[in-house]
């Protein structure tokens, strides 16, 4: 077995670098065949040997009964260190993670006296990896033939995989933890493993395939992608509601939904503090929540929606009802407030997970505080219109105004006081 890696030498005994710095060099491990014994069976030894650009014939170490310690302690870093009793030196080996702990894996069965296939290289005649043939890190496949039978390379950081009318994506792809940029663009997927949200993508392309069939957004609650994903596009999937899970990816910064048929967007989205382009074209739209003016958008589109204009009757009802069936403030809602107006620091240690979710994904309404729409009387719908201070570039369809929903806290806000007079204003 051979790896491309980056090594420093280091003499134990006198503390010194062989080798200054680390530098690029293949890394090769198996056994030699040695004469034969009074008994006519050829001897194996295992050997492992060090070609760097300074020495390209090769520094050879003895394994067996030769190793002085291995350290894998961070070694899901792609950072290990094999040490050697002679001559006294430890290899800081720095590599592709999953190609150094195939290696280590290797070493293991080889000082376990086993034949593993990856020994089966004959060390004598071994030679260095030339240093152009660099592990591949980016595939493009735009054609059926060009998918790989035997796989895909473990070093991969991007993968595009685009009009093959795939209709599964294959677990091995929630397998390559190098993988940062994944685009499957153009395809026939309704489901998403849930594995592949225990990889750190930054930017996920999935338009034109079919996830509003199945709407199973299991992978969508990954730790890994949740801290991770910056730009994702679902655009023309069909889908009918917006994903919950999304608004608790804090890190996103695109978010492409256009052409599809959603009806509203969630208040909760005021979490997505970092989204600076927000495309919801060619959806059903009939109006935004008024959580958009938390957001500091640079790009909202919205072209090409259904937004329908003011209903002053029905949200004279609404707000009638709103009177008439107020109740006390729980006081779960009241804490929430409480940390929220105060800006006091809190994490899962210290406060439930209820009230987390509440301080971060719960409306607020007109006046500041935080509300919870406990019936379906305390939203009002297209009531109030959206002033996009915080909007640099807006794209609308100008036969259309714009309205926001909100949901007031009760009859005693002043926020229902000035909804109040405004409803009165406009009948008369």
């Amino acid at each position: 077995m051979k790896i491309l890696c980056e090594v420093q030498v280091v003499n134990r005994t006198t503390q010194a670098n062989r080798t200054p710095r680390a530098v690029k060099s293949t890394l090769a491990i198996g056994y030699k065949q040695s004469a034969r014994d009074s008994n006519g069976n050829t001897k194996k030894e295992l050997e492992m040997v060090l070609f760097t650009p300074q020495v390209k014939a090769g520094t050879r170490y003895k394994v067996r009964d030769n190793i002085h310690s291995v350290h894998t302690k961070f070694v899901l870093d792609g950072k290990a260190t094999i040490g050697f009793k002679q001559p006294a030196e430890n290899l800081l080996i720095k590599c592709d993670p999953i190609q150094l702990k195939g290696f280590l894996q290797t070493l293991k069965l080889g000082m376990e006296g086993k034949d593993a296939i990856n020994l089966r290289l004959n060390i004598a005649s071994a030679t260095a990896i030339p240093q152009k043939s660099q592990p591949q890190q980016r595939m493009t496949i735009n054609k059926r033939s060009e998918y790989p039978i035997k796989g895909f390379p473990r070093t991969l950081k991007s993968l595009s995989i685009n009009n093959i009318q795939l209709i599964k994506l294959s677990f091995e792809v929630c397998t390559l933890r190098n993988l940062t940029q994944l685009d499957v663009s153009g395809n026939k997927l309704t489901k998403i493993p849930a594995e592949l949200g225990r990889l750190a993508l930054t930017s996920l392309h999935l338009s034109g395939n079919a996830l509003g069939e199945l709407n199973d957004w299991s992978w969508l609650r990954g730790n890994k992608l949740t801290q991770s994903l910056c730009e994702l596009d679902l655009s023309a999937n069909g889908l009918d509601y917006f994903p919950p899970a999304l608004v608790r990816y804090e890190r996103l910064v695109t978010l492409n939904l256009n052409h599809n048929n959603l009806h509203h967007l969630p208040f909760a989205i005021r979490r997505l503090q970092k989204l600076r382009s927000l495309h919801v074209s060619s959806n059903k739209l009939e109006s935004l929540p008024a959580a958009i003016e938390d957001l500091h958008i640079d790009l909202l589109d919205v072209w090409g929606n259904c937004f329908k204009g003011f209903n002053v009757e029905a949200a004279q009802t609404q707000l009638q009802r709103t009177t008439a069936s107020h109740t006390p403030t729980p006081l779960w809602l009241q804490s929430a407030r409480v940390v929220a107006n105060h800006k006091l620091p809190y994490s899962a240690s210290t406060l439930p997970a209820i009230l987390i979710e509440l301080i971060s994904e719960a409306p607020k309404c007109l006046c500041g505080k935080l509300c919870y729409a406990l019936e379906a009387q305390d939203l009002l719908k297209r009531v109030t219109q959206p002033k996009f201070t915080h909007i640099k570039n807006l794209t609308y369809s100008r036969e259309h105004q714009i309205y926001s929903d909100v949901i007031i806290c009760g009859p005693n806000c002043c926020a229902y006081q000035q909804l109040k007079a405004l409803f009165t204003i406009r009948i008369a």
